[in-house]
């Protein structure tokens, strides 16, 4: 009887060590669309190393990014997963590990065509972006609501398909966190259309103010526009989020 039941937990084991070693990368998307807004479609491969397309849900849609993302986990323990992720927008693969302590990710950067904010939802879902984002971060660590580290975006020759002004300007948010709630920081760098504003970010919650004007040379040509970016007072508009 002994005999039989070690050879039953030795088959249960293998079982069991076979099925985590190619558990399927679709099992990862499944898990992904029940934790947040990213979607793996056409996924392939394993758990372990994979790859799929990348897509951004809003609830009633899925914006796809072009391109398929990669995935290799290179470390597993008890207490920390480790991974380098590889797609055609980032300028080299992407080293992150998740443990006890948070999510920490390397130092790296991006660029992507703008158009691809509009999957995040409103306003830039009305807007309907163009120009280029280009995207570069610190070694950083998300714990929670939490970030220590620093992102900063520019949006070069910012484009949106409710207006005929191009390029509205170029413009750099940067996002920072000392092991707390992060900060946002709107500000323009150049272009008719001048925006800025700070705010802060918990979780998927944000919280945003600040205004927009236009030049002077600009404003009948603005004028559409910044009546759709939020209240006026005067000849500014008001910008708020609160998500």
């Amino acid at each position: 009887m002994s005999r039989v039941l070690s050879l039953v937990l030795l088959l249960i084991l293998s079982a069991a060590v076979t099925i985590a070693a190619r558990a399927p990368a679709a099992w990862l998307g499944d898990w992904m669309q029940t934790h947040g807004k990213f979607r793996l479609l056409d996924a392939r491969g394993t758990v372990w190393h994979g790859s799929a397309l990348l897509g951004i849900s809003d609830g009633r849609e899925i914006t796809l990014i072009p391109g398929r993302i990669e995935w290799t986990v290179g470390a597993l323990a008890p207490q920390r997963i480790a991974g380098r992720v590889s797609h055609p927008w980032l300028a080299a693969p992407l080293a992150l590990s998740v443990a006890n302590d948070g999510i920490q990710v390397a130092r790296g950067s991006a660029r992507m065509p703008a158009g691809v904010l509009a999957g995040a939802g409103a306003p830039f879902n009305t807007l309907r972006p163009g120009g280029v984002l280009e995207v570069s971060w610190t070694d950083s660590r998300i714990r929670g609501g939490a970030l220590t580290g620093e992102v900063q975006v520019d949006w070069r020759d910012a484009q949106s398909a409710l207006s005929t002004v191009v390029p509205l300007g170029t413009y750099r948010v940067r996002l920072k966190g000392t092991g707390g709630v992060p900060t946002i920081d709107l500000a323009t760098l150049a272009g008719p259309l001048q925006m800025q504003g700070k705010g802060t970010m918990e979780g998927s919650r944000i919280r945003f103010n600040g205004i927009a004007t236009a030049e002077p040379a600009m404003q009948g040509a603005l004028n559409g526009l910044l009546g759709l970016l939020g209240m006026r007072s005067g000849d500014k508009v008001l910008l708020a989020i609160d998500t």
